[in-house]
């Protein structure tokens, strides 16, 4: 089996040739330790690089950055052996104005940002939001699609379409709002005060995300992943009761929008997501990343209950990837391999290794992997 036909093997909870492997986010230290180069020139996963770019006044060639980003991703992942790569979008436009105003702080087009543990953070977000005003924002507002974003895909699927698996993000039903502090918090106080708003701002964006993911499936991507955080350590952000209310319906759209177009659906969610899960997998997504380690989610306990209708992808302890010896992360790799089984279990980072310093481990973690899997086989 090629990688594509590995992975497609165990979406169909079926048992492939050996363990698949995936990774969420590779840290901007792997990166450049197998690609051998200085981490500020990644440009995938590494917008500080792309800002420091537009600062220099230099002239930007976006396909020339976009055609970077693809051969930076496609090139990690052969590298390592990697069976699945998360496609990120493509850079679109150029901004006006780009300017340093801190230690990993940006001014861009009057906005500020903060680049921290891998993410970039929008400084300038409302300190409130008026519900009343987003009703009205999501009813007025068409939508429209930028072909430029798929810049990226289109150049992955050019090279490795059927060979390697590529996934494409699009959520509306929560990533929008997880992914903006202050919005959260005003969204958990609505969704008892004003529920008209939280279903108006989750409808609106469920309809952006659709739009997207159909267009990725068109462009050649062979699932859309829904990065969606629906909880955090201390449990899921709303009571079952809530999540059917509001975020249930919505996921379902999705779903049957992109399994309509002949794609794969695959759900990241950190956090200890146990009370609301049967409800996530009832909607008939494809796959589950993540299976927070960290915050308790045992795999045991989900392949036992879910093991027969979606496939698992994740588990594996970040925290021993990075202070483990090798023979933690081989005991960690069999206990995921164990609980996962040979149908529909794909190997990766429980979460993801974004912050992880320790290439030596992680790279171990997947040639393991593969040979436990293989020798497993060759023996049987």
């Amino acid at each position: 089996m090629n990688s594509w036909e590995r992975v497609v093997t165990a979406m169909q909870i079926s048992t492939p040739d050996r363990i698949p492997t995936y990774e969420l986010h590779p840290s901007l230290k792997i990166f450049s330790t197998v690609l051998c180069k200085n981490t500020s020139e990644i440009m995938a996963h590494n917008p500080e690089a792309f800002f420091n770019l537009v600062a220099s006044k230099k002239e930007v060639d976006l396909d020339k950055v976009n055609g970077q980003i693809a051969e930076e991703l496609l090139s990690l992942y052969m590298k390592i052996g990697i069976d699945w790569i998360r496609v990120v979008k493509a850079y679109s436009s150029i901004p006006r104005e780009v300017k340093r105003v801190g230690e990993h702080k940006w001014q861009v087009d009057g906005k500020t940002y903060l680049w921290s543990g891998e993410t970039l953070w929008d400084l300038s977000e409302p300190e409130t939001y008026d519900p009343d005003e987003v009703i009205r924002t999501c009813r007025n507002t068409s939508i429209e699609v930028d072909p430029l974003v798929f810049e990226v895909l289109r150049k992955l699927v050019a090279k490795v379409k059927g060979d390697i698996f590529l996934s494409f993000d699009a959520d509306g039903t929560w990533e929008p709002i997880v992914s903006n502090p202050i919005l959260l918090k005003h969204v958990l106080i609505w969704i008892y005060k004003r529920p008209d708003a939280v279903e108006a701002l989750i409808n609106h964006n469920t309809d952006i995300a659709i739009e997207y993911g159909r267009w990725a499936i068109d462009e050649g991507a062979d699932a859309i992943q829904l990065c969606v955080d629906y909880g955090n350590q201390n449990g899921p952000w709303m009571s079952p009761a809530m999540f059917r209310k509001f975020v249930k319906p919505a996921l379902k759209r999705e779903v049957y929008a992109f399994k309509k177009k002949g794609a794969f659906v695959v759900l990241h969610s950190d956090g200890y997501i146990m009370p609301i899960l049967q409800e996530i997998v009832d909607t008939g997504i494809d796959a589950y990343q993540c299976i927070d380690v960290i915050a308790g989610m045992r795999m045991r306990e989900v392949k036992e209950k879910f093991g027969d209708k979606i496939c698992l992808v994740g588990n594996v302890d970040p925290r021993i990837i990075e202070h483990g010896a090798k023979q933690d992360v081989e005991k960690e790799v069999e206990r995921c391999l164990r609980e996962g089984g040979r149908e529909g279990y794909i190997l990766s980072a429980s979460a993801s290794v974004a912050l992880n310093s320790n290439v030596e481990n992680f790279i171990h973690m997947i040639n393991y992997a593969k040979r436990k899997k293989l020798s497993n086989q060759q023996g049987s």
